[in-house]
């Protein structure tokens, strides 16, 4: 009904080890594919073009946002060639429950409303209120002048009540979702690409978006989501979490403690 695939490094062996006893486990067959080492690798310019990069969404990639970014476009593209009907895609650090497999089956059973079902988010809540106040105060120091440090605290004094409000909600929804797990809206951009279903017709709007590379994997659905209407749905309660103070990003070279940090500068 619908193929696995793990993203992983050729020498990330304790990783995929780690992998590979859940998925057994949880009674999921998979596919390795090796994943491209950002620092290692000169993508051509079909792949990738910096100037375009740019121009088009104002960022330029490191060399692991690169490399990772190509991972789960290759990946994407093989669903498209292949016309895999559902495909899940997983990172190679997720935790995830036993009984992910008959969570899957029952999501694509059910399926009515989405193309792209996201199970790898931060915490719904404080965690994401708390992780949102960390990335105001990295931009407020990168502001420069007066003047302009002053627009930016009044503009995200009056958001960050709009954003803890949206919190509580999304807490709040969490909650009651206890005894009815499924598909729900995020009413705000949902980053994270560790654990994702995605039908076919959702990863050809994905793979519109990627020749050449012009977002990073966390972006990427959330700008298909507005470029391509994209169907983004995301999982209700979290189940599955990256392990990202145990391993930290092999892909970005980013040790466990900093993670959240590049990923406030990079969002």
């Amino acid at each position: 009904m619908f193929k696995t695939f793990v993203i992983n490094l050729d020498k990330d062996t304790q990783r995929m080890e780690f992998m590979d006893a859940q998925l057994v486990e949880a009674g999921i067959l998979y596919q390795r594919k090796s994943a491209i080492l950002g620092r290692e690798y000169v993508p051509t310019h079909d792949e990738y073009d910096e100037r375009i990069a740019k121009e088009t969404s104002g960022y330029v990639m490191s060399l692991g946002e690169l490399g990772c970014a190509l991972s789960h476009a290759q990946v994407i593209e093989e669903i498209v060639r292949e016309r895999v009907p559902y495909a899940l895609i997983l990172e190679d650090d997720v935790t995830i429950p036993s009984n992910f497999l008959d969570i899957i089956e029952k999501a694509i059973k059910e399926n009515k409303s989405w193309e792209y079902l996201s199970f790898d988010y931060i915490p719904v809540g404080m965690p994401f209120f708390k992780q949102w106040l960390v990335g105001v105060r990295i931009n407020y120091k990168k502001k420069i002048g007066i003047r302009s440090k002053i627009v930016f605290g009044i503009t995200h004094l009056i958001k960050g009540l709009y954003i803890f409000l949206l919190s509580m909600f999304e807490k709040l929804r969490e909650i009651i979702k206890r005894s009815n797990p499924g598909p729900v809206t995020f009413y705000r951009p949902v980053y994270f690409a560790g654990a994702y279903l995605v039908t076919y017709d959702g990863a050809k709007k994905l793979h519109s978006l990627t020749k050449p590379i012009i977002y990073t994997a966390d972006q990427l659905p959330n700008k298909a989501r507005v470029l391509r209407k994209l169907a983004f749905r995301c999982f209700s309660p979290l189940i599955v979490s990256q392990e990202k103070q145990r391993f930290g990003s092999s892909i970005l070279d980013i040790k466990g403690e900093d993670v959240h940090l590049a990923y406030k500068n990079n969002h």
